[in-house]
């Protein structure tokens, strides 16, 4: 198997909420999944350092003890030259040698965003693991959270020599995968009918008649499926 299928086997499984079992301490150079016992056990080590995924708010609500803020959502979306990736990567505290751990809320793809980013920048596979559960299971075993904001991490080391081009697919490698389904298999990872969060643009004036976050929650909606079907369309306009 190469390791870009391996990789991508990775992110596909660990964006959902089942399929690869957690490593225990002993096994966690042989997987980059591991469990709240083994953080546990490790989060006082040199070596480890833990990234907090989710966004900025969220962080500032609740996080692991030690964790340094990284909010995808400050910078994914967007193309980022390499110069800017590695600034933003050795402010984190990256340095090679680094056991780079990282976690969101528990079911959310921001882990594993978060991972793909670190891979394709040249952080090696073996010094790069996701919390399975993220931080909801952390708690749920017991594990301590805070709002205490930790030093600003010492700026790490990390170098972007080689960019790992061979874990992304652009569109028109997209569009080529598509029309051939014997060479090619494409996965549908979106949650159907359900849509992640809306941002609602509300007027001072107004904030009286919102009283209730419901941000967090998700609903049922037909978004995805009215988006699929625009992107059939355009395709189809272009003949593509």
């Amino acid at each position: 198997m190469s390791k870009t299928f391996r990789v991508w086997l990775f992110l596909l499984f660990t964006g959902s909420s089942f399929m690869l079992l957690p490593v225990s301490a002993a096994e966690a150079g042989r997987s980059n999944l591991v469990n709240v016992q083994w953080l546990a056990q490790s989060l006082q080590r040199e070596d480890i350092l833990l990234l907090d995924a989710s966004p900025g708010q969220l962080y500032a609500a609740k996080h692991i003890p030690g964790a340094v803020s990284v909010d995808v959502f400050s910078f994914g979306g967007r193309e980022t030259s390499v110069a800017e990736m590695e600034q933003r990567i050795q402010s984190w505290g990256v340095s090679p040698g680094k056991k780079v751990v990282i976690y969101d809320q528990g079911g959310t793809y921001m882990a594993t965003s978060l991972f793909f980013d670190l891979y394709y920048h040249g952080v090696p596979l073996k010094d790069l693991f996701v919390l399975d559960g993220g931080i909801a299971k952390w708690q749920a075993t017991g594990g301590s959270v805070t709002k205490d904001v930790p030093a600003t991490p010492k700026r790490g080391t990390f170098r972007v020599t080689k960019l790992n081009d061979d874990v992304r697919v652009r569109l028109p490698e997209f569009l080529v995968a598509s029309g051939d389904p014997v060479n090619n298999a494409l996965v549908e990872a979106l949650k159907a009918d359900r849509i992640g969060g809306v941002g609602l643009d509300v007027y001072e004036v107004e904030e009286n008649l919102f009283f209730r976050d419901l941000s967090q929650r998700v609903v049922l909606d037909d978004l995805n499926r009215c988006i699929d079907h625009v992107f059939d369309d355009v395709l189809g306009r272009f003949n593509l």
